[in-house]
């Protein structure tokens, strides 16, 4: 489907107003490059059909979620929200064809507890914050600086500054309890944190220990060129990419680990990796 028809722009309505908050022509205008007359126009027809979903706000001028919200044209989930902002992705249809994927558990992430992360990325804020983690169960207060939202394959987290650690971070978003306060403007921007500014290449081959025939394979499997595939991504990523890819750990079994990291490219690589 075209991201231009009516029905993705009902679409966008929904998602928009369910995980920001607050929906008006103007985001409409802005994400479709419309005028405002006809953004304003699909705005109404959507409120006349479903009056319960939304609620004008004055102080945030716009459509806030009402309690009673409940999606029409989408699932209403937080990858929904962002496949619509993805650049150069634009998919066709398959219906036709037969398809199955496995779905992981998916983790506790309500709106509620991204609109204040979304918020403070866009407008560069500080926030206290509570939250878990598995070395500390129990809550904790932090203020932290959040710049990025980022998907694993797996969960959901923000790349933030912590100010108890001193460091920039990650914090997983079904980890924290839903309280978000502004302590004002961040000090501490994504121009400063210096792994997620880092791009290194990530230089996979097949495991030495297969035979020529399964190299081959392998080489194929991964659209390798002389035996090797230059895989590029943040410094600040790179665990997640090797976590994906299997090769964060050494497996007995040349059949089970496939692909190694190159010896050369582990030397340049690991000071970005926990110790």
């Amino acid at each position: 489907m075209d991201s231009e028809t009516p029905d993705n722009k009902i679409r966008f309505i929904e998602l928009v107003g369910l995980w920001e908050g607050k929906i008006n022509a103007s985001q409409l205008q802005q994400h479709f490059k419309m005028s405002r007359p006809p953004s304003a126009k699909i705005l109404q027809k959507y409120t006349a059909r479903h009056p319960e979903n939304f609620a004008y706000n004055s102080s945030k001028k716009g459509l806030v979620p009402t309690k009673k919200f409940q999606p029409h044209y989408c699932k209403g989930t937080m990858e929904e929200y962002f496949a619509l902002f993805a650049k150069g992705k634009k998919s066709k249809g398959s219906d036709d064809l037969p398809f199955s994927y496995i779905e992981a558990p998916l983790r506790n992430i309500s709106p509620e507890l991204v609109r204040p992360i979304l918020r403070a990325i866009r407008e560069k804020r500080r926030i206290y914050v509570g939250y878990a983690s598995v070395s500390s169960p129990n809550y904790e207060e932090r203020i932290i600086s959040p710049h990025s939202l980022v998907f694993n394959g797996v969960r959901w987290h923000t790349r933030a500054y912590c100010e108890k650690n001193q460091n920039f971070r990650d914090f997983v978003l079904s980890r924290f309890n839903g309280i978000f306060n502004d302590e004002g403007k961040a000090t501490q921007l994504i121009e400063q944190d210096e792994k997620w500014n880092t791009w290194v290449d990530l230089i996979i081959e097949p495991d030495p220990r297969l035979s020529p025939a399964q190299k081959n394979i392998i080489e194929m499997d991964y659209q390798m060129q002389s035996g090797q595939r230059i895989l590029n991504t943040r410094a600040a990523l790179l665990l997640y990419l090797m976590q994906k890819l299997h090769i964060d750990q050494y497996k007995p079994s040349a059949e089970a680990q496939q692909i190694i990291v190159n010896s050369q490219c582990w030397q340049n690589i690991k000071q970005y990796l926990p110790t």
